[in-house]
C-alpha cells in the first residue's frame, strides 16, 4: 500500500485506492472474489495467531533471557497483527466503487502505519540477530543489556523511529476527487511524483535494504563462529544443540521476511523508477506481492511460539549441567 493514487512523469494516473475498469468487467468477478476471500483469511490466520503469541510472551515464570527474547517477541506479532489489520482498509477500498470510504483521518493514519509496522519488524529483528550474535560469542557483555527494561527501551525507541519516519504520510496524503469512482474520492500523495519517488525510495532504504545488509553480516559472523569454535569445545551437547537451534529459528524468521518482502519491495521500485511503464497498482503481479507481505505477518507466530520453546531446553540444560558441576565438586571435597 505503499504506491498510492499518483500522476507519473508520463502523466498517467496510477490508481491504488479506486476500483478501475478492471475490477468492473465481468471476467474478473470470480478473481476478485478469490482475491478477497484470500485477504480475509489472512486477516483472520494473522490477526488470531499474532494474538495468541502476545497472549503468551506475558510468561512472569520465564528466566531473564527467555523474558527478554519474548519482549522482542511481543513487539514483533504486536507490529505483525497492525500490519495484517491494514488489509481490510486495502480489501475494501480497492473493490468498492466509491474509493476511498474512511475519511480524512484515515487517508493520513492507515498509509502511516504500514510504514511503522514495517520499520519496527525489521529493527526488532536486527536487534534480535544482534542479541544472538553477542550471546554467542561474548555473553558476559549481552547479559548486562539482557533485562526486560532495557529490551523496552530499546523497542519503544524503534517505535518512535518508525513514527517519524512515517509522519510525511501523516502531512502530504489527501483526499481528491477522482474520475471513474462515482463521484468518490482517492486518498493521495499530493505533493507530486518526484517528491513521492524519493520518500518512498529513503523509506526502502530505511526499513529494507540497510537492515537488510546488517542482518546479512550478523549472520555471517554467527556461521564463522560456530567453524571457529566447533563442537569439541562445548560442554554439554544438548546446549550446543539448543544454540544452534535458537540461531537457526531466527535466521528462518529472518528468511522468511525477506522471501516475504523483496517481492513486494522491488514491485515498488519498478513502479517508481521504470519511466512510463505499463505497471498498475491492480494487477495481478502486484497483488501477489502484496499478499505476500501480508502472508509473512501470518507465518510468523508459529515461528516465533518456536523461540521460547528452544530458549527453555537451553536454560535447562545450563541448569543441570551446573547442578552437576556443584555436586562434582561437593563430592571431591568430602573424599
Amino acid at each position: 500500500m505503499l504506491a498510492f493514487n499518483e500522476t507519473d512523469p508520463c502523466g498517467n494516473i496510477h490508481t491504488n485506492q479506486d476500483v478501475n475498469s478492471y475490477q468492473s468487467d465481468p471476467n474478473h468477478t470470480y478473481f476478485n472474489i478469490g482475491l478477497v476471500t484470500g485477504f480475509l483469511c489472512v486477516f483472520i490466520v494473522g490477526m488470531c495467531g499474532n494474538t495468541v503469541v502476545i497472549y503468551l510472551s506475558f510468561n512472569p515464570t520465564l528466566s531473564k533471557a527467555v523474558f527478554t527474547m519474548n519482549t522482542y517477541i511481543f513487539h514483533l506479532a504486536l507490529a505483525d497483527a497492525l500490519y495484517v489489520f491494514t488489509s481490510l482498509f486495502f480489501t475494501v477500498t480497492n473493490f468498492n466503487r466509491k474509493g476511498w470510504i474512511f475519511g480524512h483521518f484515515g487517508c493520513k493514519l492507515i498509509p502511516a502505519i504500514d510504514i511503522v509496522t514495517m520499520h519496527v519488524s525489521v529493527y526488532v529483528l536486527g536487534v534480535l540477530s544482534l542479541e544472538r550474535y553477542l550471546a554467542l560469542v561474548n555473553p558476559m557483555v549481552i547479559n548486562r543489556y539482557r533485562s526486560w527494561c532495557y529490551a523496552r527501551v530499546v523497542c519503544v525507541v524503534i517505535w518512535f523511529s518508525g513514527l517519524f519516519l512515517a509522519s510525511p504520510f501523516t502531512v502530504m496524503m489527501e483526499l481528491r476527487d477522482v474520475a471513474g469512482t462515482d463521484g468518490g474520492e482517492s486518498c493521495m500523495w499530493s505533493r507530486g511524483f518526484e517528491s513521492h519517488r524519493h520518500y518512498i525510495t529513503g523509506v526502502f532504504w530505511v526499513v529494507f535494504a540497510i537492515p537488510s545488509f546488517g542482518m546479512i553480516l550478523t549472520y555471517f559472523l554467527i556461521c564463522i563462529h560456530f567453524v571457529k569454535v566447533g563442537p569439541k569445545h562445548n560442554s554439554s551437547a544438548v546446549a550446543s544443540r539448543s544454540k544452534r537451534g535458537v540461531v537457526s529459528i531466527v535466521i528462518l524468521i529472518v528468511g522468511v521476511y525477506w522471501l516475504c518482502f523483496t517481492p513486494f519491495w522491488i514491485y515498488q521500485m519498478m513502479l517508481l523508477y521504470d519511466h512510463c511503464s505499463t505497471f498498475d497498482q491492480n494487477n495481478v503481479m502486484g497483488l501477489i506481492t502484496l499478499i505476500l507481505s501480508y502472508l509473512n505477518s501470518c507465518i510468523n507466530p508459529f515461528l516465533y511460539t518456536l523461540l521460547p520453546r528452544k530458549y527453555n531446553v537451553w536454560r535447562k540444560s545450563r541448569r543441570d549441567r551446573r547442578r552437576h558441576d556443584t555436586a562434582s565438586i561437593r563430592l571431591r571435597h568430602f573424599d
